[in-house]
């Protein structure tokens, strides 16, 4: 018998969640292969390690045919992933940009029952836990780098993960580069620097080219149109189901 079990906190659940808390580069099989192994590790624990009755935040880049189920359907199951009850460190967590998306999306959800499968908050407040990673780091302090660094400075919170477009909080995106938008607009080339020029003196203007934090009201607006502009046409909300986002069949079987 492993020295951690007399806390409840067996080493292979410590492990998994090192692991987990170390990363995966933005590797979805590594991730999907440390999820496995967090689920079925932590399950045994008591329901007060894997509950939580705050709102949590998310934020997440979306790749094409994700949002035709998040807005559509009000549903993207994405599997096990990583929430936060403490909304500024979202702040400085990835980047602002990607090269295959000019946004990101802020999600508030309030867990439901079973879809909680740590709470990493209240870990750090037990003080069988602390010991269990005392203990750990004196056999393996490599190991046991992760949990010290993150303790529960990251308010982090792990989920059988579903995007709802209802919970979405707020967006950032950018614009095209301005000859692109002229374009959109058939602005004739001989015209363009003018426009550049009053638009740089304008205050009011909305930067090109830049990431910008829409408020929550501008970005319910901007959903709840692009909703409408879709169920008014069928040839484009088919064209759109059709490069729907398809679940990894590793990922779904998490989901309740």
């Amino acid at each position: 018998m492993s020295k951690y079990q007399k806390y409840s906190f067996e080493l292979t659940f410590l492990t998994a969640l090192s692991n987990w808390q170390r990363g995966w580069n933005e590797n979805q099989d590594t991730r999907r292969d440390l999820a496995d192994k967090l689920v079925a590790s932590s399950s045994h624990l008591p329901l007060k390690f894997r509950c939580c009755n705050e709102f949590c935040f998310r934020k997440r880049f979306l790749v094409e045919g994700e949002i035709v189920k998040l807005l559509l359907k009000d549903d993207l199951f994405e599997g096990i992933g990583s929430w936060t009850t403490k909304r500024s460190v979202l702040n400085g967590f990835k980047t602002t940009l990607r090269p295959e998306s000019k946004f990101f999306i802020i999600f508030k959800h309030k867990p439901l029952a079973g879809e909680v499968i740590l709470n990493v908050n209240t870990l750090w407040k037990d003080p069988s836990f602390i010991q269990a990673i005392e203990e750990m780091e004196e056999n393996d302090s490599e190991l046991v780098k992760p949990l010290n660094n993150f303790k529960d400075l990251q308010g982090e919170v792990i989920l059988r993960s579903t995007l709802k477009g209802s919970e979405i909080d707020q967006l950032q995106g950018m614009s095209s580069e301005f000859d692109e938008i002229c374009d959109l607009g058939s602005v004739p080339l001989e015209e363009r620097e003018a426009l550049s020029i009053s638009y740089a003196k304008n205050p009011n203007g909305i930067l090109i080219n830049t990431p910008i934090l829409a408020s929550r009201k501008a970005t319910r607006n901007a959903i709840d149109k692009t909703i409408a502009l879709w169920k008014l046409s069928v040839a484009l909300r088919r064209k759109i189901y059709a490069i729907s986002h398809v679940v990894h069949p590793n990922d779904l079987k998490h989901r309740l």
